[in-house]
C-alpha cells in the first residue's frame, strides 16, 4: 500500500498529466458492462476498471470506509478498483495462478488519487518508512500501476494473512517469517504469483505490489480526469 501524491487542487500543479503513449499490447477485456461514455471517459485517462477484466477478483477498496491513518474515509463509496491496462492483465494473471491452490485474490487498494495521497502523507506525520513522499516522487498508487492485495479462499471466505490492510508492524514485511506455517504458505503463493504476474513487492508491506513496468507511466491522474466515469 505505498502512498504517494496530491490531487484535487494540489494535482492540478504537482503531476497532473498522465501517460498515454504506452499501449495494451494483448488486450483481451471480458465484455464491458459500463455506459460507452464512462468507458471513454477512463480510456482516456488509460484506465480500466478491473472487474472489466477478470470478474473472479473481489474487490474491497478499504479507503471507502475509515482509514487507520487518516481515521475517515478517504474514497467516495463508489469509488472503482481502476488500473492501468497492462498492470489489469498482469493481476489477471496473478490471480489465475492462485487459483491453482484454491485462492483468489482480493483487492485492497489500486488507483489511489493524489488528493488521497497527500492526505495520508500528512496524516502519517510525514512518515516515509510507510507512506511515500507526495512531493518527492510520484505514487505508483496514483499513476494506476500498483494494487494492495490479498488472498481470500475461491468460495469468497477469508483466510488467515500475516496482517490486515495498513498494518505498520513488524509483522508487515514482506520477508517476516510468521509462526504459523499456513499464514507463511499463503503469503509464499501470493508472492509467487505477483512475481510471476510481472509484479515486484515492496519489502515493509506484504500487501503492496508494483507493476514491473511501471515506468511507461510516469505520471499521476487527477481524480477531476475521471470522475464522471463512476
Amino acid at each position: 500500500m505505498r502512498l504517494l501524491l496530491p490531487l484535487g487542487l494540489l494535482a492540478t500543479t504537482i503531476f497532473v498529466a498522465c501517460s498515454t503513449t504506452a499501449r495494451w499490447a494483448g488486450r483481451d477485456p471480458v465484455k464491458s458492462t459500463l455506459p460507452r461514455s464512462a468507458n471513454l471517459r477512463l480510456a482516456e485517462a488509460n484506465l480500466i476498471r478491473i472487474s472489466e477484466v477478470d470478474r473472479s477478483i473481489a474487490i474491497d477498496l478499504r479507503y471507502t470506509r475509515e482509514s487507520a491513518i487518516a481515521k475517515k474515509p478517504l474514497y467516495s463509496k463508489n469509488m472503482p478498483a481502476l488500473l492501468r491496462p497492462e498492470t489489469a492483465v498482469r493481476l489477471r494473471k496473478a490471480n489465475e495462478l492462485v487459483k491453482l491452490y484454491g485462492y483468489r485474490i482480493k483487492v485492497w487498494d489500486a488507483y489511489r488519487p493524489p488528493s488521497a495521497q497527500l492526505v495520508l502523507w500528512d496524516s502519517s506525520g510525514h512518515d516515509d518508512r510507510f507512506v511515500a513522499n507526495p512531493f518527492s516522487q510520484p505514487s505508483q498508487h496514483s499513476c494506476g500501476t500498483a494494487v494492495d492485495v490479498t488472498l481470500i479462499a475461491k468460495s469468497g471466505k477469508a483466510v488467515e494473512m500475516p496482517t490486515g490492510f495498513d498494518s505498520f508492524t513488524p509483522q508487515a514485511a514482506a520477508a517476516y517469517q510468521h509462526p504459523d506455517p499456513k499464514v507463511m504458505k499463503r503469503k509464499k503463493i501470493l508472492q509467487q504469483a505477483m512475481r510471476k504476474a510481472g509484479f515486484f513487492p515492496l519489502p515493509n508491506e506484504w500487501w503492496h505490489f508494483t507493476d514491473r513496468n511501471f515506468r511507461n507511466y510516469p505520471n499521476t491522474i487527477p481524480l477531476s480526469s475521471i470522475k464522471s466515469a463512476f
